[in-house]
This record gives C-alpha cells, structure tokens and sequence, in this order.
C-alpha cells in the first residue's frame, strides 16, 4: 500500500492542473483521517461530481490508498473486501459492528478549513461535457 496516498499534505500536489476523476477522488481519499470513514456517495457530494457508482469505478481501479475508508452507506464493503478491511478498521479503532462500521458514529465530517481545500479540489474536475439536447 502506497502510505503517501493515506495522509494529505498542506501542499497541493495538483497545483494549477486539472484532474481527472479518479485523481480528485484518491485526493478526498487521503484527506480522510485515521478512524474516520465516508460513503462512495459521501465522496461523490463532497465533489460535486459522479455518484457512488463511479468513486467505486475509481476505487476499484487501484488498491492504493486508505481504500477501507470508503464503505458502503450501510458500513459494509463487498465480502472479499470486508475481512480485509477489519483488519484496518480495528488498527484505527473505527467503531464497528459484526457486520459492519457504524456509520453514524465513524462518518468524517470535515471541518471548514478541510471543506475549503475540498472545494479547491472539486474545482480541478473538468465540467462533464453534455449532449447539444441537454444544454
């Protein structure tokens, strides 16, 4: 795993580029801090791009990063993944239950500084392009 992806820096490592989405979506990622999970859908609204289908296309694209700190809404990952997870969400002492995180209790809620840098980085998305019908 790939620890550098796990904690944010202060610097901005995309500084004047545009990102593509799964770029922006390990950046949310690895803002995520030790303990804390968010939904793929938490992760789609904080972009304000894609649904929770597509950060779990991005996601599953890669095993980099602090992956088992993007679960399901109901706190539950795919089976060949949770056991794997557990393991990482004891190590942070994220509170769980036997089938799951508990969400209402390990949902990172980003502070106004982090929502700042969020917003930065939701700027850096290109805007999605349309079909002619829908402008």
């Amino acid at each position: 795993m790939n620890q550098q992806r796990c904690a944010a820096t202060a610097d901005d490592p995309f500084a004047g580029a545009d990102l593509e989405y799964d770029e922006a979506v390990f950046a949310l990622v690895s803002m995520i801090p030790a303990g804390k999970v968010l939904s793929y859908g938490d992760v789609a609204e904080l972009l304000g791009s894609g649904g929770p289908r597509q950060v779990g296309k991005a996601m599953g694209g890669s095993s980099e990063g602090c992956w088992w700190r993007v679960i399901r809404s109901n706190g539950t990952l795919a089976q060949e993944l949770q056991q794997r997870a557990r393991v990482h969400w004891e190590n942070e002492a994220i509170p769980c239950t036997a089938s799951g995180v508990r969400m209402k209790l390990a949902r990172w809620i980003p502070t106004e500084e982090e929502h700042q840098r969020i917003e930065k980085l939701a700027g850096k998305l290109p805007i999605p392009k349309r079909h002619p019908r829908m402008i």
